[in-house]
């Protein structure tokens, strides 16, 4: 399985074989400008693929699988996904002082 990237920085297109990366033998680099991905975005990667390599494999024993993933399609999946998000409230984490005053008070008590 080979997998095909985009430098961002000058646009050269290039591919990688999956089981080289996963193997450690091959890394993100473009062949032009010699950009490169990062350590621990190549490692993160790296554990993605072997684990959708596995459940690919898994699904194989019913079904035929053949995908193509896009960053253009991530990226506006991640946004829904951040649109649709609660935003965390500073109210669940307040605590008023009186509060904590009073079971000072009763844990002196208790001693």
């Amino acid at each position: 399985m080979t997998i095909d990237f985009t430098c961002q920085k000058c646009e050269t297109s290039f591919e990688v074989d999956a089981q080289e990366l996963i193997d450690g033998s091959e890394k993100i680099v473009c062949p032009n400008c010699h950009a490169r991905a990062a350590a621990s975005a190549l490692d993160d990667f790296v554990a993605a693929l072997v684990e959708l390599r596995n459940q690919v494999a898994a699904l194989g024993k019913k079904f035929s699988v053949n995908m193509a993933i896009e960053t253009e399609d991530l990226e506006e999946e991640i946004s829904k996904d951040d649109e649709d998000e609660p935003e965390e409230s500073d109210e669940e984490l307040d605590f008023d002082e009186d509060e904590v005053e009073e079971d000072d008070d009763e844990d002196d008590r208790r001693r």
